[in-house]
Order: structure tokens, then sequence, then C-alpha cells
């Protein structure tokens, strides 16, 4: 990881809906091929989760000594929402989902739910590094609270590489669900270990062997956000929203 990042695509690994209700039989084999590739992943962990779709496995009490130990590792956390519940249909600023904890709330009421997620965090000796929104959905308001709360990464948007907002917060783009070799660039692919199946971690266990030794950390994709969007990142934006609105209509 130490090599230089000029030439070349380059990735980031993110796992969501980490929680102490997760499928941790999945997870420890994802968690052992890690460590052994010596990648270190971005983890959107939940920090209240009572999402029902989100309890279908036995809680682990040693949840948050396995967060720490994560931490510890060098491994991001990342504020994945508050307790993960979806209060209403809005598609937040990149409109790929209809469903949203924070997007269309008021500022006040967005900055107190983020309060509350944090404290958590703090209680528990986790230093949240970045931002990941349940199901992709929030507004400049969040952004805003983030920012005021000291939280100025985004694991989120579609562009080509991470750049920063006019008000100062790095989006670290997140492209694609599963890993896949690109030409140039800096992608997140996403994974939910909850629905990953036996053929899922084959395909993942051969993808990591490919890509990662090309694989950074989230500090090395910030370190590179220092730019604006570009036209190109837009136009990145525009056609995966397209793609979405395919997929609901035929959905």
């Amino acid at each position: 990881m130490a090599d230089t990042l000029s030439s070349g695509a380059r990735y980031l690994l993110r796992f969501d809906d980490i929680c102490p209700t997760m499928n941790w039989a999945t997870w420890d084999e994802i968690e052992a091929m890690l460590v052994a590739a010596a990648v270190q992943p971005i983890l959107a962990v939940i920090p209240d989760n009572r999402d029902p779709k989100l309890m279908g496995f036995a809680p682990s009490p040693a949840f948050w000594d396995r967060a720490r130990a994560w931490q510890a590792r060098g491994w991001a956390i990342a504020l994945h929402g508050y307790q993960h519940l979806y209060v209403n249909s809005e598609p937040g600023l990149l409109r790929l989902n209809r469903q949203s904890e924070f997007a269309g709330l008021a500022y006040e009421a967005q900055l107190e739910k983020l309060r509350k997620g944090l404290a958590i965090f703090q209680r528990e000796g986790i230093q949240a590094q970045a931002w990941v929104a349940p199901a992709h959905s929030f507004d400049w308001n969040t952004v805003a609270a983030l920012k005021s709360l000291g939280i100025l990464t985004i694991s989120d948007g579609m562009a080509l590489r991470p750049y920063r907002d006019p008000g100062g917060s790095c989006w670290v783009p997140q492209q694609f669900a599963n890993m896949r070799p690109m030409p140039g660039g800096v992608w997140t692919f996403c994974y939910h270990p909850e629905v990953m199946t036996s053929a899922d971690l084959e395909l993942f266990r051969r993808r990591l062997a490919q890509l990662g030794p090309r694989m950074i950390t989230l500090e090395q994709a910030v370190a590179q956000g220092d730019r604006p969007i570009s036209v190109g990142d837009k136009l990145v934006g525009l056609l995966r929203q397209s793609v979405s609105g395919v997929r609901r209509l035929v959905g």
C-alpha cells in the first residue's frame, strides 16, 4: 500500500450493516481473508440497530470489543446512520433509493440522531472516521450536521475519484457492489455480509486475491480528494442514477 497512487486503478472495500446481530459465521470468514490480505476496509457500524431485517442472528455480546479491535488494527469505522430505521421515502441527494433515515428531515432532527449515534460510539471508545448513510439517502442538512460534529468524510457518491464539496467535506465515492478490475480511478466496492452466500464468498476470495495488491485505505483515499467535483464525475453520477431508475421501474 505504500507505493505511489498516481497510476492505475485503486480500490477500497466497505462492509455495511455491521451490528451485534449480523451474520457472524459469514463475517468471520471475510475477516480472516482481509487479515491475510493485509487489507484495511471501511466498516459501516450501526450505533443502535433497531432494523428488524438486520436481526436474523443471535447478538454477539463481544460486539464492541471486536469493534475496538478492528479500530486498533487500523480499519476505518464509519457511522452508519443511527438506528437504521427508515422514516420516509425520500431519495436524498443521490436518488438511488426511495427510503431514508435522514433525508427530508429538519437539520435539528438530523443533528440529534447523529449526536445520539456518536454518543454510543464515544461510550464504546469508537472514533467515527466517515459517514455511510443507510440506503445511500441523505441530504445537505445531513452533510452540514456531520460537519458540525467533526465528520468531514463521506463514503458515498458517484465519481471517478475522491473530491471535496464547497463546504469542505471529502466524498470518497462508492460505485459498485462487487469487486471488479477497472482501468483507472478510485473505486469502493460495498458488501453486505448478511446476504452473502457461499458462492459469493468464493468469488470474493478470488477477487480479493486479484485486486488486493491495489487496495488502499480510507486515509489514502481522502488524501487524493483535494479537488472539486469534475464534469466527468457528474456524468458518472447521472449514469448511475439512470440505471437505478430503470431498476426501480422494472422492479
